[in-house]
């Protein structure tokens, strides 16, 4: 089934995708809502009445606040008063009576003054103030826990696959994988030579995979650390004399100082993370080139203008130079500001980068480069061979963890909010990002031809869902006990063990050891002096750690709160440290030997 509306992405957004998903979305919150059989209406007076009773508690705390601001200063003004009063006494014994006096008699009002207000007057009120703010703030309490018993039965409901659904039902030529399988794997790796993920300077955190139109794509996450340089900088103060005789021949001595800055530079560890949707298709299969973004969404008409003319310049000049050089077949497009905005300069084959671009195709890629109601012209478009590479700015920013829990609220409408929000916000920075190629009409009308599968797989999951299952836990669980840094996770397949994998991770890290450098600087006393210049040496560290990973029948929702799942938590509690997303069980196990397959499978019977 194809839909013709995605033939033009913008268009289709605007008019119908954005409105369609959001209608859906609120369809399925409250179908859950009527599931649910929670009173709607009970709530929101519950959570009104809540509301009512923290607002009251509030207006408490912040009486009970001022009166305490305000004893803190009669406390301090008895203090100064007692001391005033000292002062006075003191004087008087001095035999300056009359100042002595003053000083004595108004020193002592203050102080008593101020003392009988704090304990007639203030402690009292605090005292009936706290005790107020305890009964208003556990009336809230009480009407907060009401609100959360209310709202279990929806709450109950929600789980991590909704995201998902709406996105197929919004666009049905979506299709979102349930986890990165050894099958889509072998599909991307032995179709599109879609590579593993062994740089150990990256680990995957997050990862989404499916197929649109028939045509497979990957959104990767990942944590990358890489080596800057770092500029330290240290400081010393110097000081000498120098001496010079005056017009009347007096010697005088003249004193000075100086601080000397000195700077040294290192290595240091810098930690990002980088998002990408890699996108498999057959179309115009030996074309490479590389656009980035201009962000002509920014610009005004006339500055847009200024910007084609400009660069059509240049691409005028990179024509007759490919003209007089039998290496490069590059030829100017018919659409200058096509040519001026993608910018891919650096395409390699001229046939097939017009087969790809037909107006259609530049009449679209403008249109989105140039709206300025989304995100514009902010990616990163790389096509290398088969394999399509999009980066966005503003997919850095999308929140891809779809966990059920952040819906759970107290109130029906808090949670709507949450959910369309959250949803809403998923999907426009998704399709986004497959909008650049969702531009191209040539990629939605080519179909893959038949991949045969293998039958046999050397291990259950992928290497990618395995760094997610092991982030998932948390890298601090795998770090050497002298790792200062972030670890960068990676894992090596050790065995298949029936439906589950032995998987070895290593946690890569640095150690920091300060250090200190002496840099020799020339200072105004006319020496040279050694500049301290402190710094920190990051040394590598790593430690190897083993779990074991299984996928599991399960959504989140039924693993966590399902029924009947005691013995089984109680034997993962034995076997080790658990984490459970996206249908994977991960177990960071006490005992690489102890049995876990055929352990966990006796529990699901």
């Amino acid at each position: 089934m194809n839909d013709d509306r995605l033939l033009e992405p913008v268009k289709a957004y605007n008019e119908f995708y954005e409105s369609e998903f959001d209608a859906n979305a609120r369809d399925y919150f409250n179908d859950l809502v009527e599931k649910s059989g929670i009173d709607v209406e009970q709530n929101r007076d519950t959570v009104k009445k809540y509301r009512a009773a923290t607002t009251m508690a509030n207006e408490t705390a912040r009486k009970l606040s001022k009166r305490k601001t305000l004893r803190g200063f009669l406390i301090a003004l008895t203090v100064l008063g007692f001391l005033a009063a000292a002062i006075g006494v003191f004087m008087i014994v001095q035999n300056t009576t009359v100042a002595g006096a003053v000083t004595l008699s108004v020193g002592a009002v203050v102080a008593i003054g101020a003392l009988l207000l704090i304990l007639i007057v203030l402690n009292k009120q605090i005292k009936q103030a706290d005790a107020l703010f305890a009964k208003r703030s556990a009336e809230a309490e009480s009407i907060l826990r009401e609100a959360w018993r209310q709202m279990q039965p929806l709450n109950a409901l929600f789980d991590s696959d909704a995201t998902k659904k709406l996105i197929e039902k919004t666009i049905p030529l979506l299709k979102i994988d349930d986890n990165f399988s050894m099958r889509r794997y072998d599909y991307l790796n032995g179709k599109y030579g879609f590579g593993d993920n062994d740089d150990v300077n990256r680990s995957t955190i997050a990862i989404l995979t499916g197929e649109i139109l028939g045509n497979p794509f990957v959104v990767d996450r990942e944590i990358v650390e890489s080596m800057s340089n770092f500029t330290y900088t240290g400081t010393l103060v110097i000081h000498w004399t120098t001496t010079y005789r005056d017009s009347q021949g007096h010697v005088h001595t003249q004193h000075h100082s100086q601080t000397l800055t000195a700077s040294v530079t290192k290595p240091k560890p810098v930690y990002s993370q980088q998002t990408r949707l890699i996108y498999g298709n057959e179309a115009a299969p030996d074309l490479r080139f590389a656009h980035e973004p201009t962000h002509a969404e920014r610009l005004s008409e006339k500055a847009l203008a200024s910007k084609v003319k400009s660069e059509t310049k240049k691409i005028k000049k990179l024509q007759t130079r490919a003209l007089d050089s039998a290496q490069s077949n590059f030829t100017v497009m018919g659409n200058e500001e096509f040519d001026a905005l993608f910018n891919a300069f650096d395409r390699n084959n001229e046939v097939q980068f017009r087969l790809m671009f037909t107006p259609l195709a530049q009449k679209n890629m403008l249109e989105l480069m140039k709206d300025k109601a989304h995100y514009g012209d902010d990616f990163t478009f790389i096509k290398s061979g088969c394999l399509n590479y999009v980066s966005s700015e503003h997919s850095a920013s999308w929140d891809m963890n779809a966990d059920h829990k952040r819906y759970f609220s107290y109130g029906v409408d808090e949670a709507l909010k949450n959910f369309l929000s959250f949803n809403n916000a998923y999907f426009r920075s998704l399709y986004f990002d497959f909008a650049p190629l969702l531009s191209v009409p040539l990629y939605q009308q080519h179909k893959p031809k038949e991949y045969i599968y293998r039958d046999n797989y050397p291990r259950n999951l992928s290497s990618y869902e395995a760094e997610v299952a092991v982030n998932a836990l948390g890298d601090r669980a795998f770090a050497d006990e002298y790792a200062d840094t972030p670890s960068i996770l990676k894992t090596g397949l050790l065995y298949k063990e029936g439906k589950s994998d032995a998987v070895e991770v290593t946690a890569y890290a640095y150690h920091i050891e300060p250090r200190v450098d002496y840099v020799p600087v020339f200072g105004g006393d006319g020496c040279v002096h050694s500049v301290p210049v402190p710094w920190d040496e990051y040394i590598p560290v790593q430690r190897e750690s083993v779990v074991k990973l299984k996928e599991l029948p399960f959504s989140d929702k039924q693993f966590y709160y399902g029924e009947d799942k005691t013995g089984l938590h109680d034997a993962l509690s034995a076997l080790g440290t658990t984490s459970f997303g996206r249908g994977i069980l991960c177990c960071l196990v006490n005992d690489i030997n102890a049995s876990f397959d055929a352990e966990i499978d006796k529990k699901l019977k």
